[in-house]
């Protein structure tokens, strides 16, 4: 049974260094203690400020600073701690250029090798066994088609595997489909600086699928341009960090392609997306969900949103009739770009068993008033206001480095469907300009 609130969980995040609780006692009184400890812990004082010091850089970003993560730091009222671990790189000992898919699935399977791609285009690559310490760089101006890393039966191995480009922590690479991890387990991968647009064969779809458990994931630097949805994450995949990336999911029509998805991240048992841009104009942007095991959580800051259409940022959920909730899910200092006239807005945590949405910025849709029904709809133990801000929708701002993904990273081939198209996202009207 979880303990019940004290002065120590009030305190607690003084010593690990989050910041001061400014008016604690006044807030408790008013609110409660869950709220005051949320609003302490993760209100404005949370949010970075440009100059500040990092005290604890990620090793694959290093503007992430993981002092800022809760659940990383020590053990509150949101649960037990739960540190982030970065993942190992591959250590190898060759290095190998390769022209062929065939070439490529060959060499990936020796333990400790670097792969440059030394050909424009290389088809579809699929790598059948165990792939340990494989560094595989994709210059600027070079294409896989698509990869699948690994096997799912008879099950195999895959821990150190790096996709980027020429230059690490840079976007420097060239274009990749689909990325698959098929193994199981699957342990320490890098995607880091290339360009995805999840070509699959089929029309397009992911830009990686993470399809088992798997620990220790960095995705950062990535430009990504989706057909439909962008990520999916298997249960039971934690510590993934994704960070700096712009992506843009849901680009191609229902009619053209027939994948009613548009989600940006799906999944994610204990994750942390930090400084992203993620647009798209079907399903939440970032959605993870309740189930049965280890601790949840998920850490959301600091990125940009952008949703003209449905207008579904942010959730934390899975079938209401569940018993069994997220951990603890914060999602503080973004800023929402968020317009819908077909359905309500949704930056929310429904079947999370401690949240806090605080120190946002919100333009469009979502309103103060609707983030407090939702916060008395969900119960206690989380904060959907502290800090928040709500203005009229308004043009996203230029896409920061590495750019815009529509404008550099080429959508696959259209595959013409017949699917049936949902009525829904037709009546939806655009923003007003």
């Amino acid at each position: 049974m979880r303990r019940a609130f004290g002065k120590e969980d009030l305190l607690r995040p003084l010593r690990a260094g989050l910041g001061r609780v400014v008016h604690g006692l006044a807030l408790v009184a008013a609110v409660g203690v869950a709220v005051a400890e949320a609003a302490a812990n993760t209100g404005p004082q949370a949010c970075f400020k440009p100059g500040a010091p990092i005290v604890e850089p990620y090793r694959w970003y290093p503007k992430l600073d993981l002092a800022r993560i809760p659940f990383h730091t020590a053990e509150g009222a949101w649960g037990p701690r739960a540190a982030v671990v970065a993942p190992e790189p591959p250590v190898t000992r060759r290095t190998v250029r390769v022209t062929s898919a065939t070439q490529l699935a060959a060499e990936a399977l020796v333990q400790g090798t670097t792969i440059v791609v030394d050909a424009e285009y290389i088809g579809p690559v699929v790598i059948y066994g165990d792939v340990i310490d494989v560094d595989l760089v994709v210059p600027p101006g070079r294409r896989i088609a698509q990869i699948t890393v690994g096997r799912y039966t008879p099950r195999s191995t895959t821990q150190r595997f790096r996709l980027r480009g020429t230059t690490p922590g840079t976007h420097s690479g060239g274009l990749v489909g689909t990325v698959t991890f098929a193994s199981n387990p699957t342990t320490d991968i890098i995607i880091d600086g290339v360009d995805l647009n999840g070509d699959n064969g089929r029309g397009g779809n992911l830009l990686w699928y993470v399809s088992s458990p798997t620990d220790r994931v960095a995705i950062v630097n990535v430009r990504g341009h989706a057909v439909g949805q962008a990520v999916l994450l298997a249960p039971g995949v934690t510590n993934i960090v994704i960070a700096g990336n712009r992506l843009v999911s849901g680009a191609r029509s229902r009619e053209a392609n027939g994948y009613p998805e548009g989600w940006g991240i799906r999944g994610g048992d204990r994750i942390v997306v930090f400084d992203n841009r993620i647009d798209g104009n079907r399903y939440h942007k970032v959605r993870v969900e309740a189930r049965e095991g280890p601790p949840q959580y998920a850490w959301v800051a600091d990125n940009v949103f952008v949703d003209p259409a449905e207008a579904r940022i942010f959730v934390a959920g899975g079938a209401q009739e569940q018993a069994h909730r997220i951990t603890a899910v914060w999602a503080i200092c973004n800023r929402v770009y968020a317009h819908s006239t077909c359905m309500q807005t949704s930056f929310e945590a429904p079947l999370a068993a401690y949240a806090v949405l605080t120190s946002n910025t919100f333009f469009g849709s979502t309103t103060e008033a609707l983030q407090r029904s939702l916060q008395a709809a969900h119960g206690s133990r989380r904060d959907y206001l502290a800090g928040n801000t709500y203005s009229p929708w308004r043009r996203p701002p230029s896409w920061e480095a590495p750019g815009d993904p529509t404008a550099t990273v080429p959508l696959p081939p259209v595959m013409i469907v017949r699917d049936k198209v949902d009525p829904i996202a037709q009546n939806c009207k655009p923003p007003p300009s």
